[in-house]
């Protein structure tokens, strides 16, 4: 007898809860390609840094000659331009190459701010109205000694 009234009992619970779980399946998605993208560009500043470490003057490290290069490095995964960018949005004007002096010995810097945007939007649309943005920058910084 109790059988027949919790016949579509599951089909509701299953309307309920799968909508939930959807969502969280897809943000442990877009936070694993958010972790992803963010070890994408500490590697390609880490080799970025390599390049721009590498003096092109001997004796004299001079870090416009190796500005370019740095940039293309860590946009594009290569000393020459490219066409196709490590991380979608990346540009040349996020990335800053600059030389430090510390006890004497010349160090070069490189500072990446890169906008990171989730694939489903750039906003999440609340009950009450408001948006809440859902992109942020990710910040990786290297530092290494200029080799002479």
């Amino acid at each position: 007898m109790r059988l027949s009234r919790q016949r579509g009992l599951a089909a509701v619970e299953a309307t309920i809860v799968l909508p939930l779980i959807l969502l969280m399946m897809m943000a442990i998605g877009e936070f694993g390609r958010l972790l992803y993208e963010y070890n994408t560009l500490t590697k390609a500043v880490r080799a970025g840094a390599r390049t721009a470490s590498v003096s092109s003057n001997p004796g004299n490290y001079d870090v416009s000659l190796v500005q370019d290069k740095t940039k293309n490095m860590i946009l594009y995964g290569q000393e020459i331009e490219g066409t196709k960018t490590v991380l979608p949005g990346l540009k040349a004007e996020d990335i800053n190459v600059s030389p430090i002096l510390i006890d004497g010995e010349t160090y070069v810097q490189i500072h990446v701010s890169y906008d990171w945007q989730p694939m489903f939007g750039d906003t999440f649309n609340t009950f009450f109205g408001n948006t809440i943005s859902l992109t942020f920058p990710l910040e990786t910084s290297m530092t290494m000694r200029a080799l002479l």
